[in-house]
């Protein structure tokens, strides 16, 4: 059996191979290396030592081998311990065991196995391929630079006559250059305003949009109450003898004679508070909001709409509950 290549296979993906009855292998990362005197450069590694402490089973190599050679485990254990026990003789009568690509075992006088590994093998994974090559330095040169000076001229002074024959002498003025950070400044005021711009006519058009679908809205509310209609069937007939109130006239409260169906949207203890729902109502559409009657507890009773026909009444009822999903409830006044 080939062990020993079996061995070199696990060294590559493994950091430690146990080998029953003799001992261990392990690699350890090292890094690249440079040989600064000899110019010598090393390759990322794996050194590889040996440690006879470590002979206990953990089966790995044998489960390796079974897989490799598809036979049991048991089977692929007593190959290894045949192999093994070969190994232990030769190194028992002063022989050594050399393992082709690993190195050589020795027994030393304490009866110990020295291991000495070959170099030139390298089991790290990622540098297979790689060897080391040598590279002298490189020495350094300097080159002198003469440098020539160019002879400074004075700057002229340009001399002009008018027609008076005044002399007028001016030396030409360098132009200041500005600092960079005022350019930067610039740029960011400019985009700063570019931002506030874009915000405020951002907000503006959305605040048009809203109040164009509020009007929207008002007109379809508007447009539904008018045109709504409702098959409530054939209703009984209802005689109602109401007394009529003397009311006194009111701005905000209109005068009412007669039998009235109402379709009450809320009842207020203040009356400002029953006038301030009134006109939401109708700012929502419904024109013909209005106070109703008052309720025996005196409260302020607000109506979408007071209609003398009951059938009327209704179809508006339904259509505020069922239709727009609004709390409303009828009134027979």
């Amino acid at each position: 059996m080939n062990l020993i290549q079996y061995i070199k296979e696990l060294l590559y993906q493994y950091e430690c191979v146990i080998i029953p009855q003799l001992g261990s292998f392990l690699t350890q990362p090292v890094p690249i290396r440079i040989d600064r005197e000899r110019g010598i450069f090393f390759p990322p590694g794996k050194n590889l030592s040996f440690n006879g402490l470590l002979t206990h089973n953990d089966g790995l190599l044998a489960n390796y081998i079974a897989q490799r050679k598809s036979i049991s485990y048991e089977e692929a254990l007593q190959e290894i311990n045949q192999e093994v026990q070969d190994w232990n003789k030769n190194l028992t009568v002063g022989g050594n065991v050399i393992l082709k690509g690993i190195g050589e075992l020795t027994l030393n006088s304490e009866n110990k196995i020295n291991f000495s590994p070959y170099e030139k093998v390298n089991f790290d994974s990622n540098s297979i391929g790689l060897a080391s090559f040598t590279k002298k330095p490189v020495a350094k040169t300097f080159e002198t630079k003469t440098t020539t000076h160019k002879p400074i001229t004075p700057k002229k002074t340009m001399i002009m006559e008018d027609s008076k024959n005044e002399n007028l002498a001016f030396t030409p003025e360098t132009k200041k250059q500005q600092p960079s950070y005022l350019k930067y400044a610039a740029v960011g005021v400019i985009t700063i305003g570019l931002v506030a711009a874009s915000y405020f006519f951002g907000n503006q058009y959305l605040a048009d949009e809203r109040l164009k679908s509020t009007e929207l809205a008002q007109e379809q509310i508007k447009s539904n109450v008018q045109e709504a209609s409702f098959d409530i069937g054939e209703l009984a007939t209802l005689e109602l003898n109401v007394v009529a109130e003397n009311v006194s006239d009111d701005e905000n409260l209109e005068a009412v004679s007669g039998d009235y169906f109402s379709v009450i949207a809320g009842s207020f203890r203040e009356e400002s508070n029953a006038l301030r729902m009134i006109e939401q109502l109708k700012s929502e559409g419904f024109e013909d909001a209005s106070l109703a009657k008052e309720s025996p507890d005196g409260l302020y009773r607000v109506a979408y709409a007071r209609f003398e026909s009951k059938r009327k009444a209704i179809q508006l009822y339904y259509f505020l509950t069922r239709t727009l999903e609004e709390e409303a409830w009828y009134l027979a006044e």
